[in-house]
């Protein structure tokens, strides 16, 4: 496909205080063997895109190991493939982005120096398989400046206020954007993906540059969607927005219903790629019980666990009981401990007939490399 593909490592991070405290949003492991850059980079390569710019802000040494040179998608290659562009510091620009406006002047020179002819921008805290080859003829349908994907789901109070709200008129074309707004009912909630002919992308930041824009939503958006073309692509498939640790729980649990699993990891427009990693078949052993749950390779399970996620290599001794949970990477949870509605982070050790109790609306957190 004739398209750039730029990804935002972080933008959200202000709200993932736990899950984002030592890593990236888009270093979140995320469905038992995944991490959340999975999803953008896997739509990407899937729909024939095969030049990517990852930007990334700050705490990004999981995710550079994690996407490393692009192999495990197929991106490792000696013209395109992925390019991962810590801060960059330039002029006046310095210091930390402040927003996904700012983020791309400081790389324009990336982007006028790259040959195609269009541009896909995108977030990394949705999930959702969508093949970009449609949304761009769609885009070329419609004339359109920018168009963006959303789908139309029920929202509350609670969440809404991370999320951009599209209004659109008969044609498609949008009337009016609403921006972090608190609010209930049913909307067209973007995707935090657009998609722009290159040159257009080119011509805003140059204009942005001039007026010290900074921020894409509002100050492109919001403000100019009556001067714009723009355009909503609907999409109506599985849809997880991942910002907050509620947020992350919820959508998590999900995966164990099976419709759910297979509408976003066996899509027709191919599979989620990740890292490959060689890890053992993971063992259960003689009284092992396992009920309606999400285990990834090398785990070794003497205990019970029901209703759950486990990720790489993570230990349940005997008689412990684990429902209703998370469990990340290399954790361990000791003989005769209890465990409902909780999240380890990596390398978490709970030890012996310990009992941590959460709740579905309310999940206990224990942060990385904690032992309880």
């Amino acid at each position: 496909m004739n398209a750039l593909g730029i990804i935002f490592s972080d933008i959200q991070d202000w709200n993932m205080t736990e899950l984002a405290a030592h890593r990236s949003v888009a270093a979140i492991p995320f469905g038992g063997r995944y991490r959340l850059i999975d999803f953008p980079l896997s739509n990407m390569v899937n729909s024939g895109i095969n030049k990517i710019y990852l930007i990334t802000s700050s705490k990004y040494r999981s995710l550079m190991e994690h996407v490393g040179s692009g192999k495990d998608w197929d991106l490792s290659r000696k013209k395109g493939g992925i390019l991962t562009i810590p801060p960059y510091s330039s002029g006046e620009n310095h210091g930390l982005y402040q927003g996904r406006l700012d983020a791309l002047k400081r790389v324009l020179d990336y982007i006028t120096s790259s040959k195609e002819d269009y541009v896909i921008l995108s977030d990394s805290d949705m999930i959702y398989d969508i093949n970009y080859q449609d949304v761009i003829r769609y885009h070329e349908e419609k004339s359109s400046d920018i168009t963006a994907v959303y789908t139309k789901v029920n929202i509350n109070k609670s969440n809404s206020i991370h999320k951009i709200l599209y209004e659109f008129d008969q044609d498609g074309r949008a009337d009016d954007v609403l921006i972090y707004p608190i609010t209930n009912g049913t909307y067209n909630v973007g995707l935090n993906t657009w998609v722009m002919n290159k040159d257009f992308l080119e011509s805003l930041l140059y204009d942005a540059i001039a007026r010290n824009y900074k921020d894409f939503s509002l100050n492109v958006l919001s403000a100019r969607v009556h001067s714009l073309r723009i355009y909503g692509y609907e999409y109506t498939g599985f849809y997880a927005h991942i910002d907050s640790l509620q947020s992350y729980y919820e959508n998590s649990m999900k995966l164990l219903n099976i419709d759910n699993l297979q509408s976003i990891f066996y899509a027709k427009t191919g599979p989620i790629y990740t890292k490959t990693k060689d890890s053992a078949p993971t063992k259960y052993c003689k009284d092992a019980l396992v009920k309606n749950s999400l285990i990834a390779n090398g785990c070794i399970i003497e205990g019970t666990v029901e209703n759950s996620i486990l990720f790489r290599n993570v230990r349940i001794g005997k008689n412990a009981l684990v429902k209703n949970s998370i469990i990340m990477q290399h954790g361990t949870i000791s003989d005769n401990a209890k465990l409902d509605s909780i999240i380890t982070d990596t390398y978490t050790f709970v030890s012996k007939d310990r009992v941590l109790l959460g709740y579905s609306n309310c999940p206990f957190f224990i942060k990385k490399n904690s032992v309880v």
